[in-house]
């Protein structure tokens, strides 16, 4: 069931909520609401980098100290 309250807001902010309200086709009332329900819900874990979802799977094998590449990215990446 839902109950009336008085909100106080600034008059230019009124008139813009308004223009959006009417923009997506639903009342100011309800504009108002799922935005307190939006900001009341849990937040969700910001999307993770690459480097957060990569780091520590990938290891490097011992394959070869004659390929120049591989040493190169060992001094480069202090895996020596």
């Amino acid at each position: 069931m839902k109950e009336r309250i008085t909100v106080t807001m600034d008059r230019d902010l009124i008139v813009r909520a308004k223009l959006l309200a009417h923009h997506r086709g639903t009342s100011l009332s309800n504009l108002v609401e799922l935005s307190l329900q939006a900001s009341m819900a849990p937040q969700t874990r910001a999307a993770r980098s690459f480097v957060e979802r990569w780091a520590g799977k990938f290891t490097v094998r011992d394959g070869g100290s004659e390929d120049p590449r591989l040493q190169a990215l060992k001094v480069k990446h202090s895996l020596m």
